[in-house]
C-alpha cells in the first residue's frame, strides 16, 4: 500500500511539473534542428544534468548501488535498439515524446488520449504475446 501511495503521490509531483515547463524530449531536438529553438531543449538538458547529479549524489550517500555495466549479448543488443527506434520513431510522428503525450492526454486532448490508448494496448500486446514468442525463440 506504502509503494501505491508514494507512487501516486510520484505521479501527481512529476505531472503538475511536466505540465506547467511543456518538458518535451523530443519537441526539444526537433526544434533546434529544425529552427534552433532552444525553450524545449533546456528541459532535456535539465534533466540531464539533474539525473547525473542525483545519482552521483546517492552513489556517494550509499542510498544506490554502484551499477555494473555488462555488455549485452547481440540478439539483446539488436532488440533493444530496434524498440527504441520505434518508439522513437512513432513518438515523432504523434508529435512528441511519450511523457508529453500522457501529460497531454490528462490535459484532456484526444489525440493524445488515442496515442496513451495505443501506447498501453502495445504494451499488453508485447507482454501476452510477442514477448513469450521472443523468448521462446532466443538461445
Amino acid at each position: 500500500m506504502t509503494a501505491a501511495v508514494a507512487t501516486f503521490a510520484i505521479g501527481l509531483i512529476l505531472g503538475y511539473l511536466g505540465q506547467r515547463s511543456r518538458l518535451c524530449f523530443i519537441g526539444g531536438i526537433r526544434d533546434f534542428i529544425l529552427v534552433r529553438d532552444t525553450y524545449l531543449l533546456k528541459g532535456l538538458i535539465a534533466f540531464a544534468v539533474t539525473a547525473w547529479l542525483a545519482f552521483s549524489i546517492a552513489i556517494a550517500l550509499g542510498i544506490a548501488p554502484q551499477f555494473a555495466f555488462a555488455v549485452p549479448d547481440a540478439v539483446t543488443l539488436a532488440l533493444t535498439i530496434a524498440g527504441g527506434f520505434g518508439v522513437g520513431l512513432f513518438s515523432t510522428l504523434a508529435n512528441g515524446c511519450p511523457f508529453r503525450q500522457h501529460v497531454l492526454a490528462a490535459q484532456g486532448v484526444k489525440s493524445s488520449m488515442t496515442y496513451v490508448a495505443g501506447f498501453l494496448a502495445g504494451a499488453v500486446i508485447f507482454e501476452m504475446w510477442i514477448g513469450p514468442l521472443v523468448f521462446r525463440l532466443l538461445p
